[in-house]
């Protein structure tokens, strides 16, 4: 989903809200810093350009966020359950399959 900076920064901000009512069991509370100064960066064109330290925060931050996404939906998404289902498509390939045998 595309966001604006002010609609980014309300979404951390209902994150941490989320966690705190949660517990936070996956401990993405530790990605809340980063996310912060994702959030709390200036897009606007008249804005001055980054020094290179908060290119180097900036870049940081991303690579702990993603870092942290993707150890979420390794070991925290519920991914049991989706594998227990064949996949949609599957119907119809037996279909097919079926259809060419009979037809040669």
């Amino acid at each position: 989903k595309l966001q604006t900076p002010a609609s980014f920064a309300q979404s951390v901000q209902e994150l941490t809200i989320a966690l705190q009512r949660t517990g936070d069991p996956a401990n993405l509370n530790r990605l809340r810093p980063h996310l912060e100064l994702l959030a709390n960066i200036d897009p606007s064109p008249d804005a001055p350009p980054p020094t290179w330290e908060q290119l180097e925060n900036g870049l940081v931050a991303v690579r702990t966020v993603v870092h942290g996404l993707v150890d979420y939906i390794q070991n925290h998404s519920k991914k049991g359950t989706d594998q227990q289902q064949p996949p949609q498509h599957s119907k119809y390939k037996t279909y097919m399959c079926r259809d060419m045998k009979q037809r040669g």
